[in-house]
């Protein structure tokens, strides 16, 4: 494999009719994801299996775990434990862009 620079400034896309998720890298142990959401679209909660990553790259969002709403904002790391019900909703009036790391198959 070979290092790579991925550049979220290029790759970030939005859509209005729903939040924007892809699949920017993965291997056979885990996956980046980019997710892009406008003002108003969220994640609702779920859980993983494993460890679930999240990186705040622009923006501002309502983390969502165990009942409890925490705002997180550019160059927040959030890490949720396995099997965790967490989500995260842009409650602003920003775009709101995270990367999302998993393992595969998660």
């Amino acid at each position: 494999m070979k290092t790579q620079i991925l550049d979220v400034q290029k790759l970030k896309k939005f859509s209005d009719e729903k939040r924007h998720h892809e699949t920017i890298w993965t291997d056979e142990h885990a996956n980046i994801n980019l997710i892009c959401m406008k003002p108003g679209q969220e994640i609702m909660t779920h859980t993983h299996h494993g460890n679930h990553i999240w990186i705040v790259m622009e923006g501002r969002g309502e983390f969502l775990s165990a009942g409890q709403t925490q705002v997180i904002d550019n160059g927040k790391i959030v890490i949720v434990p396995p099997l965790e019900e967490h989500g995260i909703r842009n409650a602003t009036n920003e775009n709101l862009v995270i990367a999302s790391i998993t393992a595969a198959g998660d």
